[in-house]
């Protein structure tokens, strides 16, 4: 109480519980300040129940990342606005989005829907849709790209043909609408690596927009145009499917336009 400053001795603030009082000193206790509670922003939610929420991202935040990481990330603020509300909660991390990605992420509120969630993303059995801007004339309009992916030491990913090596990624793409020097495409993923979308286009001379890594480096302030804005799986509780989609985000909807 002293150190909320509620507590007054002759109407000015103790500075210690340990300060001394006199017979005639008046010693007063303020009422308890109300508790703000945690926040979920920059998050936004678009559903939440007993086991799932599912909030969009914005680009800049990182999903998740070391423990000796000290900027900000999405799960650390669904675990303040969780512990907040639901001290039985247990918030969980099921998938990901690049830090400069923007769109859907779900999060698991329970051990029984973490482990359902992580089977239907291992099984690749969840919709997961992208809009991405991206350089040049996409041909194809409409296709599969399939390669192996591997990380490389600066943390960027890039496709072998090294036996044995990389990981197996499957993207599908069809073309929304396409420009002269630009084209907007909608994306499915079929696995879930690391910068899939961005190294799948980029192996295609279709580096997505605003991509200092596989674009070669932006003036900075560049958003990377890139959005998941479609998800879909089976409820963990019901076993029902559920979708969630979002609008495109208005910096894809002007290079649509145009």
């Amino acid at each position: 109480m002293v150190g909320q400053g509620r507590v007054t001795i002759n109407g000015r603030p103790a500075k210690t519980v340990k300060e001394a009082v006199g017979e005639s000193d008046k010693v007063a206790v303020g009422k308890k300040p109300e508790r703000i509670r945690a926040s979920i922003e920059p998050l936004k939610i678009v559903h939440e129940d007993e086991g799932v929420l599912v909030v969009v991202k914005p680009p800049g935040l990182l999903t998740s990342t070391t423990v000796r990481e000290r900027r900000a990330t999405a799960i650390a603020i669904v675990r303040d606005y969780l512990a907040d509300r639901e001290p039985r909660a247990r918030p969980g991390i099921v998938h990901r989005l690049d830090r400069d990605a923007t769109g859907l992420l779900v999060f698991s509120k329970n051990n029984a829907a973490h482990q359902s969630l992580k089977r239907q993303f291992f099984e690749h059995t969840v919709l997961r849709e992208y809009l991405a801007v991206v350089h040049g004339t996409v041909s194809p309009p409409k296709g599969r790209i399939e390669s192996n992916l591997v990380e490389l030491k600066d943390g960027s990913v890039r496709d072998t043909h090294a036996p044995g090596k990389g990981q197996k990624a499957v993207t599908d793409y069809e073309v929304v609408s396409q420009g002269v020097k630009k084209a907007v495409v909608r994306v499915r993923l079929q696995t879930g690596r690391k910068h899939q979308i961005r190294a799948h286009f980029a192996q295609r001379k279709n580096p997505v927009v605003g991509d200092s890594m596989y674009a070669g480096p932006q003036p900075p302030g560049t958003l990377l145009l890139l959005a998941a804005v479609k998800l879909g799986f089976d409820h963990p509780r019901t076993e029902e499917r559920v979708t969630f989609e979002i609008p495109r985000p208005v910096e894809i909807e002007r290079v649509a336009k145009r």
